[in-house]
């Protein structure tokens, strides 16, 4: 067996079908499914009967995607792993290419690639990472020939020509990227997770992942691959990642500074987990360590300062919790003076000023904005 691919869902009937035909329909054969079904409630488990004889079926209780990713690891044949979450698709020539590159590449331990985004309603986004990067780290001048150390034309590879053949797009003219990966994921959101292949044999040394890292449990999985092998990246979308109109939108702005507070929260504590414990990760520049620590407490205490329930205890408490993570910037040596005069403040004043604060930041990142090379 090559390949297993794993396929955590939760009361996704309507699209977990779809998901299974795009692997169904891989250029390459030698591969397993393995559904996980987080304990779904709608009819789930009747839609996928007629798949019974071609996957690997597992109903377990509500764990959430990290344990339901663990199950489907640990029932894993393959020489290689991938994930595709139930609402997305992949491209027919994916598992060929990359695990083309794994196959000619014993020492890369795991390859990523670019991926496209899209919604039932019509948005499409071919180079969706690209832009993401672009947008995230331009003003760090971060570019692939500085993440990388080596790279090679699509063109020029056996796996390439032969996976991409037949292609009507220019993706044959991209490349595949080289290098130790480690240093530059830990302060930058580099890896689409979902988009990975890794080899099977690395979970002795990596383990499974860890669910206390809530909404980041596959960016700290992920970086413990990298931290054991050399990564490698295809600059060519084999991907589709379904977007759901409104689920942003039609989130109330309570619940959207909960989940904002989460997320940055549960991205910190993946970079101190690592800065403590990793051999790699300490004998990185100290200053640079700080430097990260304070942005990443900044981030925190921006959406707690946003949060407003209109009760008076949570006006108290939450600017109060936010003040916790300011302390810890000036202890790292980055002062946040306007954030901490302003979490004394009203709310509504806390709102002006941060209005002001985002039209800044995007005047000066409309200046620097350039695409990753």
């Amino acid at each position: 067996m090559k390949v297993s691919v794993v396929i955590p869902t939760y009361n996704r009937a309507d699209m977990v079908v779809g998901a299974i035909d795009s692997v169904l329909t891989q250029s390459m054969g030698s591969l397993e499914i393995i559904v996980v079904d987080d304990g779904s409630t709608d009819n789930t488990t009747r839609a996928l009967l007629p798949y019974r004889n071609r996957i690997n079926y597992i109903y377990t209780k509500n764990q959430g995607p990290a344990s339901a990713r663990n199950r489907g690891m640990l029932a894993a044949k393959g020489e290689y792993i991938a994930y595709l979450d139930s609402d997305d698709i992949y491209r027919p020539f994916k598992l060929a290419l990359q695990c083309g590159l794994l196959d000619q590449h014993p020492d890369v331990g795991m390859v990523y690639t670019e991926f496209s985004g899209f919604d039932d309603d019509g948005y499409y986004d071919e180079w969706h990472l690209r832009h993401y990067h672009a947008s995230a780290y331009s003003r760090g001048g971060i570019t692939y020939e500085k993440i990388f150390n080596e790279s090679v034309p699509l063109i020029d590879t056996e796996y390439g020509r032969k996976a991409l053949a037949g292609s009507d797009s220019d993706w044959l003219n991209r490349r595949a990227w080289f290098g130790p990966l480690y240093d530059q994921y830990l302060f930058n959101t580099l890896v689409f997770t979902n988009s990975m292949v890794f080899r099977r044999s690395l979970l002795e040394s990596v383990g499974l992942q860890e669910p206390k890292f809530g909404m980041f449990h596959d960016l700290e999985f992920a970086l413990r691959l990298c931290r054991e092998a050399t990564a490698a990246f295809i600059d060519a979308p084999t991907y589709l990642l379904r977007y759901h109109p409104g689920q942003i939108s039609g989130t109330h702005s309570h619940d959207f500074a909960r989940l904002m507070i989460n997320k940055q929260r549960d991205l910190l504590r993946v970079f101190r987990a690592h800065t403590r414990s990793s051999s790699k990760a300490t004998a990185i520049d100290p200053s640079r360590t700080e430097q990260q620590i304070a942005r990443l407490c900044r981030a925190v205490a921006m959406p707690l300062l946003a949060y407003d329930q209109g009760g008076s205890h949570e006006n108290r408490y939450y600017p109060r919790r936010a003040r916790r993570y300011l302390q810890a910037c000036t202890r790292a040596g980055y002062s946040e003076r306007a954030l901490w005069a302003l979490s004394f403040m009203p709310h509504i004043v806390r709102r002006a000023g941060f209005k002001l604060m985002r039209m800044t930041a995007a005047a000066r990142q409309h200046r620097t904005l350039s695409p990753m090379k």
